[in-house]
């Protein structure tokens, strides 16, 4: 069986990747930059240069792979890069495509839409296919608040009272390895929910992080359109800033985020990590950043 990973080099395609590696599973890497990869890949994955935006140069990394674990930039162009490793993923006689989709409802905008389209592709063609869901993750929801947090002991946002069952990256590969080298005859269409082990407001992410971090973090929330002037001054085009950053607010906000499962135990057999375990392991990474005096 060989595994072919998508985006080997990003958040969750790196740790599917170390993770299957360090089970003996034969993976193909399909990467950009050749010695990029080979630096922090290391020299377990066979590597395959191309790039999704030009979907010719896609076919001889899905060419004799038996699963192809299926995630790419979260940004306007989803569904064409992954229409087109769909159809090229059947016509090379892959078997199984387990895409990465997202547990936090949505409620049909622009970024559900997007994943839509991808998932109505692999239901018309005649692939085994499943999703893995994560919630909202602990590194890209809250490392973006390092600075801020660092130098100021506030985070921002617009999800009021919302909760969230946020999950760390390295459990999403732990239980996305998983799948990809679970052999069984799966449902079309299983949708793996992954989360963390509570669902909790942004004022109790802050309140854990004051316990852990043994200083202040408060949580300051804000009408939906000043955060989003907020990142738009920060450099964030309006596209970038709607995909990655409000949409997700905006679902927290009504209750899109509150989902816990046991979907990461059963998959591995271990507890999913706690946002307080978390912030243990990435402490240095909001060190308070003391004004020159």
């Amino acid at each position: 069986m060989v595994v072919l990973v998508i985006g080997a080099t990003g958040m969750f395609g790196s740790r599917v990747t170390a993770q299957l590696v360090a089970h003996g599973v034969p993976v193909r890497a399909l990467v950009r930059d050749e010695a990029r990869a080979r630096t922090e890949l290391g020299s377990g994955p066979e590597l395959v240069v191309g790039d999704l935006d030009r979907p010719d140069t896609v076919d001889p990394a899905v060419r004799g792979a038996d699963t192809v674990f299926l995630v790419t930039p979260m940004d306007t162009r989803i569904a064409d890069r992954e229409l087109a490793v769909i159809a090229k993923s059947e016509r090379a006689g892959v078997r199984r495509v387990v895409k990465v989709h997202g547990a936090v409802r949505h409620d049909g905008d622009e970024l559900e839409q997007l994943h839509q389209r991808s998932i109505a592709a692999l239901r018309a063609s005649g692939l085994d296919w499943v999703t893995v869901s994560p919630n909202s993750v602990m590194e890209t929801s809250l490392f973006g608040q390092a600075g801020a947090i660092a130098g100021t002991g506030s985070m921002w946002g617009c999800a009021d009272q919302g909760r969230v069952g946020l999950v760390a990256a390295d459990d999403v590969g732990r239980a996305a390895a998983a799948v990809l080298t679970d052999e069984r005859p799966l449902e079309p269409g299983t949708d793996f929910v992954i989360t963390g082990p509570e669902a909790l407001t942004m004022t109790q992410v802050a309140a854990v992080m004051s316990d852990v971090l043994g200083r202040s973090v408060t949580y300051q929330d804000l009408p939906l359109e000043k955060f989003r002037q907020i990142l738009l001054s920060q450099g964030l085009s309006e596209q970038d800033a709607e995909i990655g950053v409000i949409s997700h607010f905006r679902a927290w906000r009504r209750g899109g985020a509150d989902i816990v499962t046991d979907t990461y135990r059963r998959l591995t057999g271990s507890e999913p990590t706690s946002l307080r375990q978390w912030l243990a392991a990435h402490r240095a990474d909001f060190a308070w950043e003391r004004p020159e005096q």
